[in-house]
């Protein structure tokens, strides 16, 4: 009698639903990808960005327990810097490597080969490029923005730093999985 109450009350719910027109749950809205211009200002800029913002994937040269001001100042092609609040004199600098699932031919660039690139083919301003981004955070020693700058530039990677790279595989397998629709385990 209990089972029949329950396939009754079911059958109810679904013809209701029917002949009211409920409609079906929606699938979840999907999440909008970043744009390259989230992670590369124009030079001179400031943005006022909380630290987690900064995405450092591995660290050289600074401690991970330091705290980071809240103004994060713009590179050129992708470096950002920070100034660490609690350490004198130093400076956090975050080298960006993007690495695209789409538009462009897959491989990890900087930032700057990255924009050669998308000249060299070139991919529209408005392209929807799927892409995980990983950042490399190393220590500068520096009294003003203006020194922190110059040896944020003068101290950038020519090649990914092996640290990052064995770090970025990882992320970039979990990425790919995702994009192909395949469960993280």
């Amino acid at each position: 009698m209990n089972a029949r109450a329950t396939f009754a009350r079911a059958l109810l719910a679904a013809l209701s639903a029917v002949l009211l027109g409920a409609a079906s749950p929606k699938p979840p809205a999907p999440v909008p990808q970043p744009r390259l211009t989230d992670f590369i200002a124009p030079p001179g800029t400031q943005s006022a960005f909380q630290p987690f913002m900064l995405h450092a994937d591995v660290w050289i040269g600074i401690d991970k327990r330091a705290r980071l001001d809240t103004l994060v100042y713009a590179l050129e092609n992708g470096a950002r810097t920070c100034r660490v609040t609690n350490a004198d004199s130093l400076w956090a600098v975050d080298y960006t490597w993007i690495y695209p699932h789409s538009v462009f031919p897959p491989r990890w660039y900087d930032a700057q080969a990255l924009l050669q690139a998308g000249d060299s083919i070139s991919v529209p301003e408005d392209a929807v490029i799927q892409f995980t981004f990983g950042t490399c955070r190393i220590g500068v020693r520096a009294h003003d923005y203006a020194s922190a700058r110059a040896e944020a530039l003068k101290n950038w990677p020519p090649i990914m730093p092996q640290r990052l790279a064995g770090r970025l595989r990882l992320k970039l397998e979990r990425a790919q999985r995702v994009l192909r629709g395949e469960p993280l385990e």
